[in-house]
């Protein structure tokens, strides 16, 4: 199905970029101006890592437009009349809920640890370590889910709360997606660029891996989120 496609997607895309981290890190290094933006996005460490730590931060931000279509799946089918039928059958609306935001989340889980997975051995290929970058990028790729399921509790805060506008979930997308690839390039003021929850997350490969971003993203997700579920149980439907 839909996951099947992303998943296929994300492993072909991630063995390309870790395949080929090394000659772009290269191709970087002789523009000073380029290296610099990519440090920007990637991290102060080696040029290898902070590409690698931007793609991977790349492969973030496009599975954040998954989990914004997974939880809008829920207003295409409250809006195609496909809801009723189901929540007839004495299925709660939290239930029916459920197992859409359940993909979203396990989705978006399989998605960066298959596209992490597939660049470490891309890069592992050319430094002679397959499974050890494997497992070590596939355990980077992991820090982007906050994020992710941020732009997700954000969409479904929409749909719960005000449905009519849930498309604006794919517009704060597109501002993060903006914000992570133009910002630096643009230099943008530092709170233009803290507008993106994709700031905040440590720059891994390279960086220390700090909980409390982390933690901070992931509770507001929770929380957006659960406003969310508590505006679907209240509100009309239809």
């Amino acid at each position: 199905g839909t996951l099947a496609g992303w998943t296929a997607a994300y492993a072909v895309a991630g063995l390309v970029l870790g395949a080929t981290a090394e000659g772009a890190a290269d191709l970087v290094e002789e523009n000073p101006k380029v290296a610099d933006v990519v440090r920007e996005m990637g991290g102060p460490q080696s040029l290898t890592d902070a590409f690698l730590a931007a793609m991977l931060g790349l492969l973030g931000m496009v599975a954040g437009a998954y989990a914004v279509q997974a939880v809008l799946r829920l207003h295409g089918e409250e809006t195609g009349g496909r809801a009723d039928p189901v929540l007839a059958c004495a299925v709660g609306r939290l239930r029916w809920a459920a197992g859409h935001l359940v993909f979203a989340a396990f989705g978006t889980v399989v998605l960066m640890l298959v596209g992490g997975a597939a660049m470490g051995a891309g890069h592992g290929v050319v430094a002679g370590d397959i499974t050890g970058r494997a497992v070590s990028t596939a355990g980077s790729a992991l820090v982007q889910l906050p994020a992710v399921w941020l732009v997700g509790g954000i969409a479904l805060m929409l749909f719960g709360l005000w449905p009519r506008i849930s498309a604006v979930g794919w517009g704060l997308l597109t501002a993060f997606v903006v914000i992570g690839l133009y910002g630096p390039v643009l230099h943008l003021d530092q709170w233009a660029m803290d507008l993106s929850p994709f700031t905040h997350l440590p720059k891994v490969p390279g960086e220390e891996v700090t909980a409390v971003p982390l933690a901070a993203l992931t509770a507001l997700g929770t929380v957006l989120g659960a406003a969310g579920l508590t505006g679907l149980r209240r509100r009309d439907l239809g």
